[in-house]
C-alpha cells in the first residue's frame, strides 16, 4: 500500500513538473494557436516539416509561439534600447537606434524558429545519410538469406549500431504492430515523414519492389554504392564551400571590422560624433556587437554546410 501511494505521488509530481517550454507552448496555443489551425495546403506543408523535425507541435501552436515570442522580444528590446540610448547615453537620435534595433531583434527572434526546424531536419537527415550506405549493405545481406520483407524490417529496427536509421524502421514496425497497417503502407508513410531525401527514395523504391516483385538484393547493393558516391560528392562540395566561407570571413569580417575601427579613430581625431554616437561607443558596439554576431553567423553557415555532409 505504501509503495502504491509512493508511486502515485511520484507520478503526480512528474505530471506537475511540466517543462517551461511545454507550458509556454500551451499558453501560446490557447491565446492564438486555435485561430491559426485552418486545414489548408500551407499548414499541411508546415505540419510535414514539423514531423520531419520530430517536433511535437501543431502548425497553429508553432505559428502562435513564433508571433507571441517576437512580440515579447520586441517589447523587452524596446525598453532595453530606450534605457541605453535615451537615458544612459542620452543620444539625440535615440529613437532611430531604439526602433531600428527593436525591429532587428523582433525579426531575428521570429526567424530563429524556422531556422531551428530547418537545422533539426538537416541534422537528422545528415545522420541518416551517414548510416544509410551501411544499412543498405546489411539489408541486402538479410534479403539474400531468404528472410521475408517484414522480418528484414524487424531486424534492422533492432540494430543498435545505426541508431537514426533504426528509429525510422522502428516507426515502420510501430505502424505494423500497433496501427495494424500493411508493410507497403507503413513503408510509404514512414518515407513521407523522413527528413532524408535519400532514405525517402530508398524506402519508396523498396515498397514498390516488395509490391511488384524484383531483385531486392541486387537493388539494395546498387543503391548502397550510389548513396556512398553521393556522400563522397557532398563532402567534396563542403570543402569547396569551406574555402568560400573562409574568404568571406577574411574579406567582410576582418577587413570590415578594421575599416570600422579606423573610421572610429578618425571620428575621435576630428572630435566628431556620428548621429550622436562617439568613437568610444562605436568601438564598444563593434567589439561586443558586430564582431561576435559576424563570427556567429559564419559559424552557423559552416555548421549547416557540415551537417549536410555528415
Amino acid at each position: 500500500m505504501a509503495i502504491a501511494l509512493k508511486t502515485g505521488k511520484e507520478k503526480a509530481a512528474n505530471t506537475e513538473r511540466k517543462s517551461f517550454v511545454d507550458v509556454y507552448n500551451a499558453l501560446c496555443y490557447r491565446a492564438l494557436g486555435k485561430r491559426l489551425e485552418p486545414d489548408n495546403e500551407k499548414t499541411g506543408k508546415l505540419a510535414a516539416r514539423l514531423r520531419q523535425a520530430n517536433m511535437n507541435l501543431t502548425p497553429g501552436m508553432y505559428l502562435a509561439r513564433n508571433y507571441i515570442t517576437a512580440l515579447i522580444v520586441a517589447i523587452i528590446s524596446f525598453l532595453a534600447y530606450f534605457t541605453v540610448f535615451a537615458l544612459i547615453i542620452e543620444s539625440s537620435t535615440w529613437y532611430i537606434f531604439t526602433l531600428a534595433l527593436t525591429g532587428v531583434s523582433a525579426v531575428a527572434s521570429f526567424m530563429v524558429f524556422p531556422f531551428i526546424v530547418t537545422s533539426r531536419i538537416s541534422n537528422q537527415a545528415g545522420k541518416i545519410d551517414q548510416e544509410l550506405p551501411f544499412t543498405l549493405s546489411e539489408l541486402s545481406i538479410l534479403a539474400s538469406t531468404g528472410l521475408s520483407p517484414v522480418e528484414v524490417v524487424r531486424n534492422i529496427a533492432k540494430r543498435e549500431e545505426s541508431a537514426e536509421v533504426s528509429k525510422e524502421f522502428k516507426k515502420v514496425v510501430f505502424k505494423l504492430d500497433i496501427e495494424g497497417k500493411d508493410l507497403i503502407t507503413a513503408l510509404s508513410e514512414t518515407a513521407r515523414d523522413s527528413p532524408s531525401n535519400a532514405f525517402r527514395e530508398t524506402i519508396w523504391d523498396l515498397a514498390n519492389m516488395i509490391h511488384q516483385g524484383g531483385d531486392l538484393d541486387g537493388y539494395l547493393r546498387n543503391k548502397a554504392d550510389d548513396v556512398m558516391k553521393t556522400k563522397r560528392f557532398s563532402q567534396k562540395v563542403f570543402i569547396e564551400q569551406l574555402a568560400t566561407y573562409s574568404d568571406i570571413y577574411v574579406t567582410l569580417v576582418l577587413l570590415g571590422v578594421l575599416l570600422i575601427g579606423v573610421g572610429a579613430f578618425l571620428l575621435d581625431a576630428m572630435n566628431f560624433a556620428m548621429m550622436g554616437l562617439t568613437s568610444d561607443i562605436l568601438l564598444l558596439g563593434l567589439t561586443f556587437g558586430l564582431l561576435p554576431v559576424s563570427i556567429a553567423v559564419i559559424g552557423i553557415l559552416v555548421s549547416m554546410a557540415y551537417s549536410r555532409t555528415e
